[in-house]
């Protein structure tokens, strides 16, 4: 017989790590082979307003965690498993949910997406407080993407176990990355890709500038690709003016947000993916993930644990300004050989530890009861 599940969090739409990987789980074959999979969506539309008041949002709250309390009031829950908040009011709508789950679910499971998770229980008003260690100290199992973000859970939860990101390993096949390896040494040119939702903080504003100092100051060969969904539509369109006034419309592209095979495409067309965020609360991209998985040197910053994902096989900037992201650039492209040779790590390192199947497998082991603490 199988077990029960009742799985909390956002999916997609809108498009963004946390939402992504939620989805995969609640498809994944391996999972629905054991559980029944029960959803409750808690997606916010407009994410770079995360964490600020409004009357919808508290709405929406009360509606999910009424649903939450009918749900498990009816029978039990063998895993309840909920992807946790990183601000204070989501937070605080999490605990109260985790409170009411607690009554009647075997097993509560939080999965952290990010890297605010600690700050926003440092910053916890006092009136929640109580909530917040009662809440906290009834998850058996708090899961993280790497071993920099453990400390996020403050010691509140009964232990905490490590799961990096995973994609599907059919999304990019062997014979498909070895074919775009061939058309990459044969180029003269060079694709560089962006993929993320742009925001300010993410670093794409940055990658811009940079981007046209190297190409109308030292004149390389190369195009820029961004996709992802915009979140200040003025912040962009004022950029995007710059690019068509320095006439670089043909080099600085923008593709809006890819799904699928036009998704795939791009990855197996390019040859660096970038993300220089500067993001405060960024955990472990995706994105990334799915570079490596298309065989990419990898530009991207030390934030979250996006160090667990680009070691040998890209660039780590300390901090992601104009003039480090055009040496970060230059370094790679002023090499093509060692450009290839960095790709081919990435791929193998992607093969070896951030597959779909390794992070369903080691979720299962959670779910089951049947992992070690530091097996993973």
């Amino acid at each position: 017989m199988k077990k029960r599940m009742l799985l909390v969090g956002p999916l997609p739409p809108p498009l963004h790590g946390e939402s992504l990987a939620l989805s995969s789980v609640v498809n994944s074959d391996k999972i629905k082979k054991d559980y029944d999979v029960e959803v409750v969506n808690t997606n916010r539309k407009v994410v770079n307003n995360a964490g600020k008041f409004a009357f919808k949002k508290i709405i929406k709250d009360v509606y999910i965690m009424m649903k939450i309390k009918m749900l498990t009031s009816s029978k039990k829950v063998d895993i309840f498993y909920i992807s946790i908040s990183q601000t204070k009011l989501g937070l605080i709508r999490d605990l109260i949910i985790i409170k009411i789950a607690s009554k009647k679910s075997k097993f509560i499971v939080t999965h952290l997406h990010g890297n605010n998770l600690g700050a926003t229980i440092d910053q916890m008003p006092k009136l929640f407080q109580n909530l917040q260690s009662e809440s906290l100290s009834k998850v058996d199992v708090g899961i993280v993407l790497g071993e920099s973000l453990i400390n996020n859970y403050r010691d509140m939860v009964k232990e905490v176990k490590v799961i990096a990101n995973g994609i599907d390993q059919s999304f990019i096949t062997d014979e498909e990355f070895k074919k775009a390896l061939a058309l990459r040494e044969n180029r003269k040119s060079f694709q560089i890709l962006y993929l993320s939702n742009l925001i300010e903080d993410k670093g794409y504003h940055l990658l811009i500038q940079a981007a046209m100092n190297l190409l109308l100051n030292k004149g390389y060969s190369f195009n820029v690709v961004l996709a992802g969904d915009i979140y200040n539509q003025a912040q962009f369109d004022k950029i995007m003016q710059q690019v068509k006034d320095k006439e670089l419309s043909g080099k600085i592209q923008f593709y809006g947000v890819v799904t699928g095979k036009e998704k795939k495409n791009l990855l197996l067309d390019s040859d660096i993916m970038i993300l220089p965020t500067n993001y405060k609360i960024e955990g472990q991209p995706l994105s990334i993930v799915e570079g490596m998985a298309a065989g990419l040197p990898i530009i991207s910053t030390n934030r979250g644990s996006i160090p667990d994902l680009v070691k040998d096989n890209g660039i780590l900037l300390d901090l992601a300004d104009i003039e480090s992201i055009e040496e970060a650039i230059e370094k790679l492209i002023l090499n093509k050989d060692n450009l290839i040779n960095i790709g081919e790590k990435s791929r193998g390192y992607y093969l070896d530890n951030f597959t779909l199947d390794r992070h369903i497998l080691n979720l299962k082991k959670v779910f089951d009861g049947e992992i070690e603490a530091n097996e993973i």
